[in-house]
């Protein structure tokens, strides 16, 4: 109950306070801000990684790669990083079987997004949904501003 509480009275002083100018919390091709209720407060966060950001913001992999390292973790505020974080991840492509995944781990959780039947010009959308604050604190979700409907990363091969 008191855990509640304390819950409730930090959401009450993240709304007062208003937006929170914070540093790089946004969204951009290879990060997803899920910073609870305003940009910076509980800043977690789900990124990919091992991609090329083209000057047009797209997300490439040279044909020769087979996978994609995409992570959700908690913020680095002091104790935070000590919750439960869960991440699943699905990867569709045109003539290609759906790949489904999930992990979970203290503080942070890495996946490999498969790269399957890769050719040329295929694109691949790796769908996300993750959980932070020991299931406490969803993303996507309505209390993440930056995400409140999932935005998944679209990664082609180049």
């Amino acid at each position: 109950m008191r855990r509640i509480g304390v819950f409730v009275g930090l959401t009450v002083l993240a709304l007062a306070l208003g937006p929170i100018d914070s540093a790089g919390a946004a969204n951009s091709p290879t990060f997803r801000d899920c910073s609870l209720f305003v940009s910076g407060f509980d800043p977690d966060f789900v990124q990919i990684s091992g991609v090329t950001v083209t000057p047009e913001g797209t997300l490439t992999v040279p044909l020769s790669q087979k996978q994609v390292p995409i992570e959700a973790s908690e913020s680095s505020d002091p104790g935070d990083n000590l919750a439960h974080v869960t991440l699943t991840v699905s990867v569709t492509a045109p003539h290609v079987p759906a790949q489904s995944l999930s992990g979970e781990a203290t503080g942070r959780v890495e996946l490999s997004a498969p790269l399957r039947k890769r050719k040329r010009g295929r694109s691949y959308t790796i769908s996300w949904a993750a959980t932070f604050d020991n299931g406490n604190h969803l993303c996507p979700s309505e209390s993440t501003p930056e995400n409140t409907t999932p935005k998944p990363f679209v990664v082609s091969i180049d």
